[in-house]
């Protein structure tokens, strides 16, 4: 009976050695061995160094009657805002954390901290027009053991195969109206793309990086790379837009800089505020109507947050007037 056990503890190791020289993935089914390669290639987006628009991403939300834990959902969150940081096409607004932002910035109104004027100010906090997030509708995991390999006595090598997938419904939500601009549903599968740590440090706490390297975890992160592409897609066509922060005869200053990807040359339109509609029935807030376009600007020179430019063709703009990207 013992040298029944030493000789299938010998071939484990021999198996073993040919399997760490490549050849022992011959001895198992195509089918049964879980996908682990790195396969980004398809999911990656280019360089880019044009302009940026400012989003928010919030928490995503479940389904009824979908299995999906609670908590990973806060990963997938932050799993999203690391790949937009990492297209450089998106400028991030802190929404996973607000509370404990404005916690602090309450900390600091309400005279219980020592006073500053450069930190937690009230009032300051950067908004978005759009926010990103997402409906789980459907998470599978299937793991099975034996469906092929190699088995001696009690002991087997190889023929486990761990499967996962997620569905879920990608949004983009205008906050002014509180509208979904864009939908896609999209499905993700383990395998199919590698981890995208991108914006590292930003959300990319121990309990995320472990999710992601689960076969769940590599289904959410394909989920988030096609989520990606699709909000990348639909932002082009949007405008960038910002306000005039102060205007004089010898400079109009705007709230876009060298932050959002501007530079000189580049021209704004001016515009008034234009109407706000609603529904006369319900009351619902259906949109604005575009205001009067005033009158030109041509970006000069550029800082991190804001541009100085000049007047080209109207009349001199006031504080506070629109400025949109030509």
């Amino acid at each position: 009976m013992k040298r029944h056990t030493l000789a299938a503890f010998v071939s484990l190791a021999v198996l073993a050695t040919i399997a760490q020289a490549d050849v022992g993935t011959a001895l198992l089914k195509p089918s049964t061995a879980t996908k682990t390669k790195d396969d980004t290639k398809g999911s990656q987006m280019g360089s880019y160094s044009g302009i940026k628009h400012p989003i928010g991403v919030v928490d995503f939300e479940i389904s009824s009657g979908c299995s999906f834990e609670d908590s990973n959902k806060e990963n997938m969150r932050a799993m999203l805002e690391s790949a937009l940081f990492a297209t450089n096409r998106f400028i991030i607004v802190e929404r996973g954390n607000l509370d404990a932002i404005l916690n602090e910035q309450d900390l600091q109104s309400g005279k219980r901290a020592a006073k500053s004027t450069d930190v937690a100010q009230t009032g300051k906090v950067r908004s978005a027009r759009y926010l990103a997030t997402a409906l789980i509708t459907e998470a599978s995991s299937n793991t099975s053991g034996d469906s092929g390999g190699v088995r001696i006595h009690n002991f087997s090598i190889g023929g486990s195969s761990a499967k996962s997938s997620i569905v879920l419904v990608v949004k983009l939500v205008d906050t002014t109206t509180s509208e979904v601009v864009a939908s896609e549903r999209i499905r993700g599968e383990a395998g199919k793309a590698g981890l995208n740590l991108g914006y590292s440090g930003h959300g990319w706490d121990g309990e995320v990086g472990t999710f992601a390297k689960t076969p769940m975890g590599e289904a959410a992160q394909d989920c988030i790379n096609q989520a990606v592409k699709f909000i990348a897609s639909k932002m082009e066509s949007y405008p960038v837009e910002g306000n005039v922060v102060s205007a004089s005869e010898t400079a109009i200053i705007i709230n876009l800089g060298e932050n959002y990807g501007i530079h000189a040359g580049q021209t704004f339109a001016i515009r008034r505020k234009g109407e706000v509609l609603t529904d006369p029935e319900t009351g619902e807030m259906l949109g604005s109507s575009d205001g009067e376009t005033l009158d030109m600007i041509e970006v000069v020179s550029t800082k991190e947050k804001i541009s100085t430019c000049k007047l080209v063709t109207g009349d001199m703009p006031t504080r506070g007037d629109a400025v949109v990207l030509k």
